[in-house]
């Protein structure tokens, strides 16, 4: 049951890192609708924290009811990696948040992912762990697309794209 309550608390901290990264992001946001969903992702996240955190209360609460407490230092040490991974980027530019924001979503997803290999004992709670984890992979998907939306691509890709495009009546002929 520890192990269980320190998992939760650590993803209810990896969601809470991952909305702070997605405010950031909505507020250097340049596109209305960016900054829009981007926020909206963020007051998901922090519901996902809230969620989380209460679940691992209520284990804390079964723990000690049951068997009383042991402090465990694993927990702690993987709680310092953690902050120090979340510290937000010191360049505030539009780009910048969004590639933090992509890492933090990715370790959060990464983290429910690793939880839900292990044996459950609340059917619930894997359903709810399911469904985080597939939101924080859309959502990663979703960064790691406006991420790439900001990279300049390559001279011979741009060209060839926008050639391709305008050619591709002609190209049929040929074939």
């Amino acid at each position: 049951m520890e192990a269980l309550r320190s998992s939760l608390t650590r993803l209810s901290q990896l969601a809470q890192s991952c909305a702070e990264a997605l405010s950031g992001a909505a507020a250097a946001a340049s596109d209305p609708q960016a900054r829009a969903v981007l926020g909206h992702r963020a007051n998901m996240q922090r519901c996902a924290a809230g969620e989380l955190a209460t679940r691992a209360c209520a284990c804390d609460d079964a723990s000690r009811a049951g068997e009383g407490s042991g402090g465990s230092d694993t927990g702690a040490s993987q709680h310092r990696r953690d902050i120090a991974a979340a510290a937000p980027p010191a360049d505030t530019s539009e780009i910048a948040r969004l590639r933090h924001a992509a890492q933090q979503v990715a370790r959060a997803a990464a983290a429910y992912g690793s939880v839900m290999r292990d044996p459950l004992p609340d059917p619930e709670l894997r359903l709810l762990l399911a469904h985080y984890y597939r939101g924080a992979t859309e959502l990663q998907r979703m960064l790691e697309f406006r991420v790439a939306e900001f990279t300049p691509s390559r001279q011979g890709n741009g060209s060839s794209a926008s050639t391709g495009r305008r050619g591709s009546g002609h190209e049929a002929t040929h074939r």
